[in-house]
């Protein structure tokens, strides 16, 4: 009457077209937005640090300069 774990499992392959398909339409989605969540918080903290340096009127030291090809402009 009622499915046990190792019947239900029994049935099922490990490998299946439609979870591929759902694996890629979620990574499609995800991807997207995890980079241009990255790209807005990355420009938001350089903000952030121009202007803390800015108001201490510290410059900033030659390390402390993000490298050129860094730059998201």
């Amino acid at each position: 009457m009622f499915a046990t774990l190792p019947s239900a499992t029994a049935d099922q392959p490990a490998f299946s077209v439609a979870n591929l398909v759902i694996l890629i339409v979620v990574a499609a989605i995800l991807y997207p937005l995890q980079k241009k969540l990255r790209e807005v918080v990355s420009r938001r903290r350089r903000e952030r640090w121009a202007e803390e340096e800015r108001l201490t009127g510290h410059e900033p030291e030659p390390g402390d300069r993000p490298a050129p090809d860094d730059e998201q402009g």
